[in-house]
C-alpha cells in the first residue's frame, strides 16, 4: 500500500494553541504578569528543542524549581491540551478505507509526543509512528521517513504532509515521497525554500487534493 506521512505539532495537532494553554495555566499558578504569559507561551509556539527555554523561564523568573523539573511537568500535561480537528481525523480515515498507510513523523520527546498520539485518538486512525528522541534521528534525515516506513510494513512510496518547509518538505523531498505544505494559501515561502508539490491549509484539504489526483 502506498505510504502518507504526516507531522504532528503544526499539522495534526494545534500546537500553538495547546502551547498558549499551557501558559495560562503556568502563570495563573505562579501569579505571573500577563506580558510574561504571552512571552512563555510565544517560546515554547516556536519550532525546535524546549529544554532551553524552560532553563531560561526558571531563571528570568526565579522559581523555586528546576528547568528540567519544569520541561518534564510540560510534557506531562500537554497531551491534555491538544486535539486534532474533526475534519482532520475524517480526512485520515477516508485516505486508510482509500488503501494508504498512515504512520506519523515527528521531531521531538518520546513521552510527550507518544502521548499527544494517544490523547488526541490519533493512534487509532494511524498505522505507527516514529518519535526522533527514540529513533535517534531527526527530521529532515532521510533515515526517519525509511525507519517509519519500515514500521508500517510499506513501500516508502507516497506523500508526506506537514507546515516545515525545513523539515518536513525537504526531509520527505529527500526521501522520495511527494511533499504537501501545510500553510495558508496565499503564504509565500521564503527565497530558497525547498520545493512542494502542492500547499493546501489543513490535513483535510490536503487529503481531499491527494484522493483526485
Amino acid at each position: 500500500m502506498p505510504l502518507v506521512a504526516l507531522d504532528l505539532d503544526g499539522t495534526l495537532i494545534d500546537q500553538v494553541r495547546a502551547a498558549r494553554l499551557w501558559a495560562e495555566e503556568f502563570g495563573a499558578q505562579w501569579h505571573l504578569p500577563g506580558d510574561a504569559i504571552a512571552s512563555v507561551a510565544s517560546a515554547l509556539g516556536q519550532r525546535g528543542p524546549k529544554d532551553l527555554v524552560f532553563e531560561r523561564i526558571v531563571e528570568e523568573w526565579s522559581l523555586p524549581l528546576s528547568g528540567a523539573s519544569l520541561w518534564a511537568a510540560y510534557r506531562a500535561r500537554m497531551p491534555h491540551l491538544v486535539r486534532c480537528s474533526p475534519e482532520d481525523k475524517e480526512a485520515l480515515t477516508d485516505l486508510r478505507a482509500a488503501g494508504w498507510t498512515l504512520g506519523i513523523v515527528t521531531n521531538g520527546m518520546a513521552d510527550n509526543q507518544e502521548g499527544k498520539i494517544r490523547a488526541s485518538g490519533l493512534a487509532a486512525l494511524v498505522d505507527g509512528w516514529v518519535v526522533s528522541s527514540e529513533a535517534g534521528v531527526r527530521k529532515p534525515d532521510s533515515r526517519i521517513f525509511e525507519l517509519l516506513a519500515q514500521r508500517v510494513d510499506c513501500e516508502l512510496d507516497g506523500w508526506m504532509i506537514g507546515d516545515s518547509l525545513e523539515h518536513d518538505v525537504l526531509g520527505g523531498a529527500t526521501a522520495g515521497l511527494r511533499t504537501a505544505w501545510i500553510a495558508p494559501l496565499d503564504t509565500e515561502a521564503p527565497a530558497g525554500s525547498p520545493a512542494f508539490n502542492i500547499r493546501q491549509p489543513s490535513v483535510a484539504h490536503a487529503v481531499a487534493k491527494i484522493l483526485s489526483v
